[in-house]
């Protein structure tokens, strides 16, 4: 409920900047949303600003084709619903004499022009467009406010002079100006850093988010429950409570990775190393309320390296799971695994067809040449890549070609000691032609290279098999008896990944694949990416299985886990404290 109120004058003021209001509208009231409950700042009982560039600011988004058109809408929208029918005295918001109460949320909201002569007593005065240095000035008028100075450009240098940044402030963050009293809210490093240079206090504004689900634990369980899940593949959920009492609530089609501490507990022959078997690793089934061993993983196709892979090897091949959410760094084998379980389930009838969706972060297929297939061909690449490798380690035939080749080199054709035959080298002193016929039949007798015989088959499996729409056709399909990989899901936004999401038929199966650290799309981080979404509306489901690789599993060249390792290394120690909290 909203009622007018005079400010008190006890409240802590928070400018609001344009970025806050386009990647958190529901910092306003006006919505059905509920607030999230850890914002990073408690803005309960304190006092929000909007100065009026940030008003004009939204009003030159609001025609934007974006998510941050969209969030202009909405938040003007929202302003207006707020304010309309309060018409105070026109010196009351120049004063912040009357805000608004938020009854539910304890909180004031005022809109703050700026008095014309306001910048006559600063150093400085923004030009027409600097956005951000209007926001910074609003800021200040309403430090001047908050401390009683006058704001028509008549303060005196004295006054001024307490803005400066070169003193103490007491503890960190602080403007000894406000008395720590009036905050500009940015997440715009540019902004905050001018806003500082000007004596005035920032802070960052976001969401806590829980930690991201990942669908496996790896942990050090007592000798007891090891040895009973080793001997009979299978821990009551009586049994794992009362022995890890201090571990989270299981959730359906979670992995539960297993490791002893003192590795002389491990049964007699057990090697925690090398376990083609995956001996120790577990999935709770909800319905049993127990850990049981894998199942599946043993009648995947291709041979599995590491843990995770098994993780997602059984999540592939168990017919009850109907959605897969796969996460990990580039080169843990989620699109190749997808992959090839959607060719080798398609040879045992159990779909129709695959259906690649690339959720690629452009759109603008129209402007690219050829026909539809040759636009999309460089999206689906890694697809055709991934039957590609898979043939060339499986396929009997290509296998020993390429053994060959690896051992001798290529093998000549009968006549490729000579360029041209005797016949040919004559007729071509002669100045005749060489017959068009001849070299045809020549070229045919030409043994076909490794490469070519890869591109047919590939070619030829595609043709069968693979389909690939752009994602904008997805919308109104249903996937019925057929498997869909949308691939690079982190670049979807919430509401692209709701609506792709729903797509799953009758008999069908979706997997999803994506790497939080390779978003590209504006707009999108960790927090709003389409792949966190999915993976927290389809979380403990016994239809739903997700998967998360780790840096130690990537399967690429070792020189790609090295730049992973690093990445890593340099994320963590990169991370600043405040960060850390959002």
């Amino acid at each position: 409920m909203l009622e007018d109120q005079p400010n008190n004058g006890s409240k802590m003021i928070y400018v609001l900047d344009t970025n806050i209001l386009v990647d958190y509208v529901d910092i306003l009231p006006g919505g059905t949303d509920l607030q999230p409950e850890e914002p990073t700042i408690d803005l309960n009982n304190a006092h929000l600003v909007i100065p009026t560039t940030v008003i004009r600011e939204l009003a030159s988004f609001k025609k934007e084709k974006s998510d941050r058109g969209k969030a202009a809408r909405i938040a003007l929208k929202r302003i207006r619903w707020m304010f309309e029918g309060r018409i105070h005295n026109l010196l009351d918001s120049y004063y912040l004499r009357a805000p608004l109460l938020v009854t539910e949320r304890a909180q004031q909201f005022s809109v703050l022009p700026v008095h014309k002569n306001f910048t006559d007593c600063l150093p400085f005065k923004p030009a027409e467009d600097d956005m951000d240095g209007w926001i910074i000035v609003t800021t200040m008028v309403a430090g001047f406010l908050a401390k009683g100075l006058p704001i028509d450009g008549s303060a005196s240098k004295e006054d001024v002079s307490e803005f400066s940044v070169e003193q103490d402030y007491g503890y960190p963050g602080v403007s000894p100006a406000f008395d720590g009293r009036v905050v500009l809210l940015t997440n715009d490093n540019e902004c905050a850093a001018r806003a500082v240079k000007c004596g005035l206090d920032t802070r960052r504004y976001g969401y806590k988010y829980p930690e991201p689900y990942t669908g496996r634990r790896d942990l050090v369980v007592p000798k007891e429950i090891f040895h009973e899940f080793f001997t009979t593949q299978e821990v009551p959920l009586e049994m794992w409570e009362e022995y890890m009492p201090t571990q989270p609530k299981l959730i359906a089609n979670e992995f539960i990775v297993m490791h002893l501490e003192d590795p002389a507990d491990y049964p007699r022959g057990f090697d925690p190393i090398d376990n083609p078997r995956f001996e120790h690793i577990g999935m709770y089934d909800a319905c049993k309320e127990a850990i049981v061993s894998l199942k599946y993983a043993s009648k995947f196709p291709v041979h599995l390296y590491n843990a995770g892979q098994a993780i997602y090897a059984e999540a592939l091949m168990n017919p009850d799971i109907a959605a897969i959410i796969c996460r990990g760094p580039a080169g843990s084998g989620k699109t190749y695994m997808a992959t090839i379980y959607g060719y080798t389930a398609c040879q045992r009838g159990e779909f129709i067809g695959v259906t690649i969706v690339p959720c690629e972060s452009h759109s603008n297929l129209g402007a690219l040449p050829g026909n539809l297939n040759d636009k999309m061909d460089p999206d689906v690449r890694p697809i055709k890549n991934a039957l590609r490798n898979y043939l060339l380690n499986e396929d009997p035939i290509l296998k020993r070609q390429l053994a060959n080749l690896q051992k001798h080199g290529r093998p000549k054709s009968a006549d490729e000691d000579e360029e041209f035959s005797e016949e040919e080298k004559k007729d071509a002193r002669s100045g005749e032609k060489v017959d068009k016929k001849a070299k045809r039949s020549r070229k045919a007798r030409e043994p076909k290279t490794i490469k070519q015989r890869l591109e047919e088959r590939v070619v030829l499996i595609w043709n069968n098999w693979f389909s690939n729409i752009p994602i904008d056709n997805a919308r109104g399909r249903d996937f019925s008896y057929e498997l869909a990989i949308y691939d690079e899901f982190q670049d979807q936004t919430t509401k692209q990944a709701d609506t792709l999401i729903k797509r799953l038929g009758k008999d069908g199966k979706i997997i999803i694949t994506g790497d939080v650290e390779q978003i590209h799309a504006a707009y999108i981080d960790v927090a709003n990416s389409g792949i966190e979404y999915a993976s927290r509306q389809l979380v403990d489901s016994p239809l739903v299985a997700q998967v998360c690789f780790t840096e130690e599993e990537v399967m690429r060249h070792p020189l790609v886990k090295m730049v992973a390792k690093r990445q890593k290394a340099e994320r963590i120690q990169q991370t600043t404290p405040e960060e850390e909290d959002e």
